[in-house]
């Protein structure tokens, strides 16, 4: 059984945890992100100007920004991180590849280090095969002149690819495929060439680029010293700050981990019980829970509390 969202990828899962929790409660878009935070007032000012007075407060933000807002730049600066550009391929004909998740790719000739066959996970990642498209370049980047719209199949690549400090990435905007793209997308094609994921004839079809400034959190010698340090300097003014960043634990930052992170803090603040995750990766990694389950009628009774 397939238990991949058949439509809207991974966020379909956590847009269903949503509706779990009052609606009333919930509040999104840039008008409600934080910008500033009081931390003697207890104060959290949002972009709208709206300023949320709490008693205790989980923070899913960056935990090097939260520091740096809050003058300890001393402690922000010795986290490290990678940012992560996303680029995607759309590509008309039947995928070649007998792939069901990703692969990994430590060679030289090719930019990303991850490429998933997204199309794999669900038929409506790619559009249906009587979509018409028009071809924007072929597989060794060449222009298509005037290319009429044609129906598909079509599948799907998903290419990641980090920068940091010590790792450049080209982010010149350049005329490629018909439009304006950051240089890493004609890296990625011609990278996917390189390594046989696609063909000098195949039809590209759509690209997608997005880059996420923090990317992934990681290990370095100073880094358990800082939030040591940090997290506990943080609870002591009422902020609990959790997540893949908000907590800066790479061992722990995956979404299973987040989600535990979150459950487990919330408990912390109502009932003063343990955070398993947080302090113990080793534990928690090495097996699997048994001990904290929630059900359904248990987890809606305390949302609506």
């Amino acid at each position: 059984m397939n238990t991949f969202p058949l439509e809207g990828g991974t966020g379909a899962i956590w847009k269903k945890v949503a509706k779990l929790l009052p609606e009333r409660k919930q509040k999104y878009g840039p008008e409600n992100a934080v910008m500033s935070l009081d931390k003697e007032g207890k104060i959290a000012t949002l972009q709208s100007g709206q300023r949320v007075k709490y008693d205790a407060l989980i923070s899913t933000m960056p935990l090097d920004l939260t520091l740096q807002w809050l003058g300890k730049k001393e402690w922000a600066d010795t986290l490290s991180r990678s940012s992560s550009h996303i680029v995607g391929l759309g590509i008309r004909g039947q995928c070649p590849h007998g792939l069901k998740c990703w692969l990994y790719f430590p060679e030289d000739d090719c930019p990303f280090y991850r490429t998933t066959v997204f199309s794999h996970y669900a038929p409506k990642n790619c559009p249906s095969a009587d979509t018409k498209l028009p071809t924007l370049c072929l597989g060794d980047g060449k222009a298509v002149p005037d290319s009429q719209p044609e129906e598909g199949p079509f599948w799907s690549l998903m290419f990641e690819v980090s920068e940091s400090r010590v790792k450049a990435v080209n982010n010149e905007v350049e005329d490629f495929a018909g439009g304006r793209w950051a240089g890493i997308v004609r890296e990625c094609v011609q990278g996917a060439l390189n390594t046989h994921l696609i063909a000098e004839e195949d039809q590209i079809v759509s690209l997608y680029h997005r880059r996420l400034e923090h990317g992934y959190p990681t290990p370095s010698l100073e880094r358990d010293g800082a939030i040591a340090q940090a997290l506990p300097w943080l609870r002591d003014a009422g902020i609990w700050s959790r997540g893949r960043f908000g907590s800066y634990k790479y061992e722990v930052g995956n979404q299973d981990h987040s989600l535990m992170l979150g459950v487990e803090c919330a408990d912390n603040v109502l009932f003063g019980s343990k955070e398993l995750t947080l302090h113990h990766p080793n534990i928690v990694n090495a097996k699997k829970n048994t001990e904290i389950l929630y059900s359904t009628p248990t987890f809606m009774s305390r949302a609506n509390k």
